[in-house]
């Protein structure tokens, strides 16, 4: 795989005349609920539940949960009692929506070179809606998910972030393993599609048809605009130059750790009970021990040393061999998910330790046992680096796994 290319959904893939859309969308739906609960009270629990999604930051529960946890209270039903009404009306009424919205010919050929090229394509719409949902929306765009073998589809179900948090984005590269080759992110929405994928150190392609908008300052240098007309070309001279992403900076790197726990989350829905103790191979690690050594690092280690460096004043940090505890801790014998819980709830606190730092604390320095000096931020991106580590070794975990199963 030579280049995984992030593209959003609605204009850019499909065009869609978003506010139309989701005036229509609203009104059907209120139309369906009206039975359940008046149309005005039905738009401001959606209203909320959307501002819960976008909003949210922690990576437990998904957007689903979410918005779940404030709509349904918000009209006062209870979700199961409104499945049946729900699953009918995205399979009979969302589908006329489609009138609202055209297909692009240049994207549906853009999509198809890509795949022609060998790369990697993941759809990258905000999840804000259903599978279902996103799946007809790329069938009203003439890219339905039964023929294009796109690795990775964000929706609602799945995702715990949602655009414009940088950690949607590395969420997405979480569930496609990292790709250690070039990755760029494609949409028509500056600050949703562009800057926050830029701000974890990718690429961008900004989609400004006519080259209506004007050129934007400080950039990523490989970062382009323009039409469907030039991207290809982008594109290949991305793949050929080799650009490779960069996470070093503070915003990738809490972005980085805060998808950790969340993709984890969504790639352990794949495995059955005994799955997950079972090893790959003889003297490999199994899922739950993998996640017992993330959650203990987390819990003993990594917190610890962020906030010994910022409680003191230049301080020594011992160095940790943790790799030992797999078997000095017996960790096939605990519960995969009760440890998955637990690495989210210390994750968690870290993400809040390093969210109440002032700026300047990422460059509070330390002596470490073994890297010498260093300072908060290396440290921090230590974890990142990690992290990056297991994810890989989770999928390649995975893979062979449930092969065998």
């Amino acid at each position: 795989m030579t280049l995984t290319l992030l593209i959003d959904l609605d204009d850019t893939l499909l065009s869609n005349d978003v506010n139309q859309f989701l005036d229509q969308y609203f009104q059907d739906l209120s139309n369906v609920l009206s039975p359940f609960v008046e149309p005005d009270k039905m738009m401001q629990a959606m209203t909320s539940a959307i501002r819960a999604m976008v909003t949210k930051m922690d990576p437990a529960g998904t957007m689903e949960d979410t918005f779940d946890q404030s709509f349904y209270p918000g009209i006062g039903v209870r979700k199961a009692d409104l499945l049946e009404i729900l699953d009918d009306f995205y399979r009979v009424r969302f589908p006329r929506l489609g009138s609202l919205t055209v297909r692009r010919p240049d994207a549906i050929q853009l999509i198809e070179k890509s795949f022609q090229h060998g790369w990697q394509v993941v759809i990258a719409t905000n999840p804000l809606f259903p599978a279902t949902a996103i799946h007809q929306r790329l069938a009203w765009a003439g890219l339905p998910p039964e023929k294009y073998p796109f690795a990775w589809i964000t929706n609602y179900e799945t995702s715990h972030f949602c655009k414009p948090n940088p950690a949607f984005y590395t969420e997405i590269l979480s569930l496609v393993c990292w790709p250690e080759s070039p990755v760029v992110m494609v949409g028509n929405d500056l600050k949703a599609d562009i800057e926050p994928a830029e701000a974890i150190g990718l690429p961008t392609y900004w989609l400004c048809e006519n080259n209506q908008s004007k050129e934007i300052p400080n950039r990523h240098p490989a970062s382009c605009q323009g039409s469907f007309t030039q991207l290809e070309a982008w594109l290949e001279w991305i793949e050929q130059k080799n650009h490779l992403p960069d996470y070093d900076t503070t915003t990738a790197i809490k972005a980085t750790l805060a998808a950790t726990p969340a993709a984890l989350s969504t790639l352990m829905t794949q495995l059955s009970g005994v799955q997950w103790n079972q090893r790959p191979i003889k003297n490999e690690w199994s899922i739950t021990e993998i996640i017992c050594h993330l959650r203990d690092v987390d819990r003993e280690v990594n917190i610890q040393r962020i906030q010994t460096v910022l409680d003191g004043s230049n301080p020594f940090i011992p160095g940790a061999v943790t790799d030992p505890w797999v078997k000095e801790r017996n960790y096939a014998s605990e519960c995969g998910s009760e440890a998955l819980i637990d690495f989210m709830n210390i994750r968690t606190e870290i993400l809040h330790l390093l969210d109440s730092m002032d700026p300047e604390d990422w460059q509070k320095p330390a002596r470490h046992a073994i890297f010498g000096p260093t300072h908060l931020k290396e440290l921090a991106n230590f974890i990142a680096t990690h992290d990056r580590a297991h994810i890989k070794q989770v999928w390649q975990t995975l893979q062979m796994v449930i092969t065998e199963t």
